[in-house]
């Protein structure tokens, strides 16, 4: 079975781009997309300060706030995918990347314990 040439896959991929089908789809979708932003901005909000509050109680240097930051939001993210075991699991592999991104792991472990209320993974 063939499939579809390159050029007929860019030429459909520009023409969903043109401004008219992409303002369209973009106006169908917008609504449902504001509903869901508008749960999710205030958790990110609080969960940001809660960061912020330990970052500046262990006096850690302001330009690793960013990648603390991140790091709690992926820890977010997971958190809306996994529950359990397999949560933390992912969130000990995250520990793993950032501490070896420079972060210490005595923050990186507060944040998970406080600001999501996780422990250690048990290891199985």
């Amino acid at each position: 079975m063939a499939v579809r040439p390159s050029n007929r896959r860019l030429e459909k991929w520009d023409n969903f781009l043109s401004g008219d089908v992409l303002s369209v789809a973009v106006s169908n979708y917008k609504p449902k997309m504001k509903e869901q932003l508008s749960a999710i901005f205030p958790e990110l909000e609080a969960l940001e300060n809660e960061v912020k509050i330990i970052l500046s109680e262990a006096g850690t240097p302001s330009m690793f706030n960013p990648a603390y930051l991140n790091f709690a939001r992926e820890v977010y993210r997971y958190a809306k995918k996994f529950s359990g075991t397999q949560l933390l699991r992912e969130v000990d592999i995250l520990m793993n990347k950032w501490s070896q991104r420079s972060l210490e792991r005595d923050i990186l472990e507060r944040i998970r314990n406080t600001v999501f209320t996780l422990t250690a993974p048990v290891n199985n």
